[in-house]
């Protein structure tokens, strides 16, 4: 495992995001889990936002690894998405902040005079690579802590289009049992356009 990014700058305690649709006390509970956001692989040609527990995210990739923030300038609140990097910073579309690898703005335009870049930093999230996707936690206990997740070693790489469910908590459980169906439907899927599955047939049939 390594973690891209620097220790992050913790949300508020208390934090809720504008418009969350989770109960007040789930929402933090929620926000310690490590969630995967995109492919290691992705180019990430420019900045893009990401959803996460009602949260927008900016995810883009710098030279020295992908980056994870807030995505909003914390300069007007305008969405770092819309930017754009240039070497080894992520410009603001609005009024050309610019920040570096750390979060930290570099870069303060002379119109926004007396503001210093001192005076900016992104709220960033740990960027984590593992099993070729980019994992992120937006309360981290440690920088470097993840739970343990089996080596995929020997295994067919993660590969395919990526769909999104909206599911609501409660019958979470419900859904994971749909996983151990997961084989019937591709037997039935087999029969209905290709005929009766081979892991079917048998002498007595």
């Amino acid at each position: 495992m390594t973690v891209e990014a620097a220790l992050p700058r913790p949300l508020p305690e208390g934090f809720l995001p504008s418009g969350c649709s989770y109960a007040q006390q789930d929402w933090p509970v929620l926000a310690r889990q490590w969630f995967p956001l995109v492919r290691a692989d992705d180019p990430l040609a420019k900045p893009r936002q990401v959803v996460l527990l009602n949260l927008r995210l900016a995810v883009y990739r710098m030279p020295d690894g992908m980056r994870i923030g807030r995505d909003m300038c914390p300069h007007r609140g305008l969405p770092l998405s819309s930017g754009r990097i240039e070497g080894e910073e992520l410009v603001c579309a609005y009024h050309g902040l610019r920040f570096g690898s750390d979060g930290q703005c570099r870069l303060v335009p002379e119109k926004l005079a007396p503001k210093t870049a001192d005076c900016f930093r992104i709220t960033a999230f740990p960027a984590v690579e593992r099993h070729g996707l980019i994992w992120t936690c937006l309360i981290p206990e440690d920088e470097t802590w993840m739970p343990s997740i089996p080596s995929s070693e020997g295994t067919s790489p993660l590969d395919g289009a990526v769909s999104i469910f909206k599911l609501s908590i409660e019958p979470l459980s419900d859904s994971q049992k749909e996983l151990a169906l997961n084989e019937l439907h591709r037997l039935l899927k087999e029969m209905a356009f290709g005929g009766m599955p081979n892991s079917l047939l048998s002498s007595g049939t």
